[in-house]
């Protein structure tokens, strides 16, 4: 019985533990998801998504409590409001339902300040600004659906306008009652200046607040900070520009519109560069000017004194740059929840390997095929038609001494997915040597991409065509037969990207995929890679090796257990912080299928089982010196590797360290740009027994923390086995110990 009760008393104890921990965990996660909304609404005001840099800006709140009391309550409502309307918020915007809430409680607790009336009223006042605001806010954000433009701070705008409307005399009083900078006069007076501005938009116009804020913006991105600044000099410049000219303009107190519409323009909507350094100081010079009109129109209503001039600024020149289009210099930052030097990282990346919003064709005839002409040709492909691609058979067999077939009559493939617009199948073809120029495309077929914009293969073989408009096809499927139809003196197919349906519109850059051309060491075709090639290049189309896509898509989620050797001297980047040689990555899957490669520590590493390839996207801020060589040696392998077939690769990791705070400012900036190859080599290919597959890499950079050489394989289901680095000074091996398969999903370790 004594042992029964004391078992149970175990029990008991256990339960209680347990019990605790349970509510010690619940209590943290709702501590932390209440920072994480109360810094984001902050953070997104200066457009900072993150949680951790957003508390810094309540530093510069909490030297006022009452404002940061309001503040909260703002918040509050908003996240109410955003609930019953079951709306979703975009805090990547500059200012989504709860920060336009936070502001509108903010500007009530600045107005009431000194007034009579009681707190209760008071908290009641700004409890209905922050739900108009935010209701405001919710409208603004679903008529904005599917725009470029931002929702920003327009429904905090709206209401504090109507407060001041409604109290004229309430503003000047609050106004009046707080600290305000003095018109510089010397160095120290132009810097206090400047800060001051910073914490204007919370309503702390001190420098201790705009220091805070100012850190907090130079944590985020300190390229942010530079083009905002940029902004706000080239304000204060327009400003003292009409003081000059002897015209009144208190400029002081709504040159913070400067800064805002600077970091905007210049980093945060459209990606860093030169063109958008001069849009951030061509936006400040904006801001500034609209904010003079907004003075004297309004006869110097504390409106004018509000975030409108920034919030119409950066409407007008997203607007202005949306007309362009194409012809646009400057780019959409399509990713704003990342920092922007990351951001234009990422967005360059892509654009170096695929072309910036480029569609990506299919070669669509088989075998060895030459480019006879490419972009710019001399014949005919010049002008609004100079994108634009022939195809015939080379002249030449090659090393492999295969006979060349006659392209006349090969089989036409589909280049990408799309449904058929348009058909032209009753020209009738030429003789050699001439040209119908009555029908300059002869039988041709328009497709309609499903990625956006269309597709033309001209010249088609007369009656060949077997599809019909209106059916929906998918990459490979067969269209028709080459031939020598229209404006075609000898049979070739004629590909060209184009803006609309109609055969004659100009045309528009693409780039083929998944092709290999001849190698620099033989005269094989063993250098796969997807650009696109120049006139003369001989061609052919990637075929899938079943036993290397066979490895690579059956890569399997579970838990690897990697045993660690290493000799020499190990660069601080690549060495493991465990002392036992031992260490544990687990492989899961994401929503969208992706492979997911992670330590116990730093983001992980995702690689895709794209169409072509097994291709690395993601290898950001990785803290496993494992992920980084694996992203290192195998950025990308081609379904179609065979043993001697060679492919050069972007090294997709992301400078890290303290010196990439520097480095990733200036990368933007630069006219080459700082990425690096990698030179990949398949080494040895499975086979129906399931050999490995091997891969070896040598990289660009001769950086000396960097690997000289790498090696990895690749084995059925449990994907990389070993990896093998060797640097100057020393050598590392990963080898697997052993693979525990798990379910899809679960990322535990």
């Amino acid at each position: 019985m004594a042992k029964n009760t004391a078992t149970s008393d175990t029990t008991y104890s256990s339960g209680s533990k347990s019990a605790f921990t349970r509510g010690v965990l619940s209590l943290y996660k709702t501590f932390k998801l209440l920072g994480s909304t109360l810094s984001l609404s902050l953070g997104t005001i200066f457009f900072i998504p993150q949680p951790l840099i957003g508390a810094i800006l309540w530093l510069a709140l909490l030297l006022n409590p009452r404002y940061a009391a309001f503040a909260i309550l703002g918040i509050v409502v908003g996240a109410t409001i955003r609930k019953l309307l079951r709306v979703g918020d975009a805090p990547w915007l500059g200012g989504g339902l709860k920060a336009n809430a936070l502001l509108a409680a903010l500007m009530v607790a600045w107005l009431t300040k000194v007034t009579e009336i009681s707190l209760l009223a008071q908290l009641a006042i700004a409890a209905a600004a922050a739900a108009a605001a935010s209701i405001l806010a919710a409208a603004i954000m679903r008529a904005l659906d599917g725009s470029n433009l931002p929702s920003l701070v327009w429904g905090y705008c709206l209401v504090a306008a109507m407060m001041f409307s409604a109290c004229p005399n309430c503003p000047s009083l609050a106004a009046t009652a707080m600290q305000t900078p003095s018109i510089p006069g010397n160095a120290i007076a132009w810097g206090n200046a400047f800060l001051s501005s910073l914490g204007s938009f919370i309503y702390s116009p001190s420098y201790e607040a705009g220091l805070l804020i100012g850190l907090a913006i130079l944590f985020w991105s300190r390229i942010m900070f530079i083009t905002g600044t940029i902004g706000w000099l080239c304000g204060v410049g327009v400003a003292l520009a009409f003081e000059q000219l002897d015209l009144i303009y208190v400029w002081l107190p709504i040159s913070y519109n400067y800064f805002i519409v600077g970091m905007a323009l210049g980093s945060v909507f459209f990606l860093p560069g030169r063109a958008s350094m001069l849009m951030a100081a061509a936006g400040g010079c904006g801001a500034s000017f609209l904010g003079f009109v907004l003075q004297n129109l309004l006869q110097d209503s504390p409106i004018a004194y509000l975030p409108i001039t920034a919030a119409a600024t950066i409407w007008v020149f997203i607007g202005a740059v949306a007309l362009a289009k194409e012809q646009s210099v400057v780019s959409l930052n399509k990713t704003s929840q990342l920092p922007p030097e990351e951001a234009w990282w990422h967005a360059t990346y892509w654009s170096q390997k695929f072309g910036q919003d480029e569609p990506l064709l299919a070669v669509p005839v088989m075998g060895k095929l030459q480019v006879t002409q490419g972009f710019d040709g001399k014949l005919s492909h010049s002008g609004n038609w100079r994108h634009a691609l022939d195809f015939q058979r080379p002249t030449t067999t090659g090393a492999d001494l295969e006979p060349v077939l006659p392209i006349w009559g090969a089989a036409v493939y589909s280049p990408a997915a799309g449904i058929i617009e348009r058909i032209k199948n009753n020209v009738p073809d030429n003789q050699l040597g001439i040209s119908n120029y009555a029908e300059n495309w002869g039988n041709y077929i328009v497709i309609r991409l499903d990625k956006g914009g269309w597709a033309m293969l001209a010249h088609l073989q007369q009656g060949s065509i077997t599809t019909a408009t209106g059916l929906h096809v998918e990459a490979g499927d067969y269209l028709g037969s080459v031939g020598n139809s229209g404006r075609s003196p000898f049979p070739h197919l004629h590909l060209q990207a184009q803006n609309s349906p109609d055969p004659d519109s100009p045309t528009t850059s693409f780039r083929l995929v998944n092709y290999q051309t001849i190698s620099d060491t033989n005269a094989l075709l063993l250098h796969w890679n997807a650009a696109v090639p120049a006139e003369g290049n001989i061609i052919m189309a990637g075929i899938s090796n079943p036993a290397v896509h066979n490895v690579l898509a059956s890569v399997a989620p579970g838990k690897a257990v990697w045993v660690v050797k290493s000799e020499g001297h190990i660069p601080r980047n690549f060495r493991e912080s465990r002392a036992d040689n031992v260490m544990g990555i687990n492989i899961s899957f994401n929503e969208a299928g992706n492979h997911i490669f992670s330590s116990n520590s730093g983001k992980p590493l995702l690689c895709s089982l794209a169409p072509d390839a097994w291709r690395v996207i993601e290898a950001e801020h990785l803290s496993s010196p494992f992920l980084k060589l694996l992203g290192l040696v195998a950025p990308s392998i081609p379904y179609a590797a065979t043993v001697g077939m060679v492919w050069d690769d972007l090294i997709p990791i992301l400078p890290a360290g303290f010196k990439s705070w520097f480095s990733m400012c200036v990368f933007p900036y630069r006219k080459k740009t700082p990425f690096k190859f990698a030179y990949c080599k398949c080494t040895a290919e499975p086979d129906l027994n399931g050999k490995t597959i091997q891969i070896e890499t040598r990289l660009e950079s001769r950086q000396a923390s960097l690997p000289l050489k790498l090696t990895c394989e690749f084995e059925i289901l449990r994907g990389p086995v070993r990896i093998q680095a060797d640097f100057k000074n020393g050598t590392v091996v990963y080898s697997l110990l052993s693979f525990e398969p798990r379910l899809p999903f679960n990322k535990n370790i």
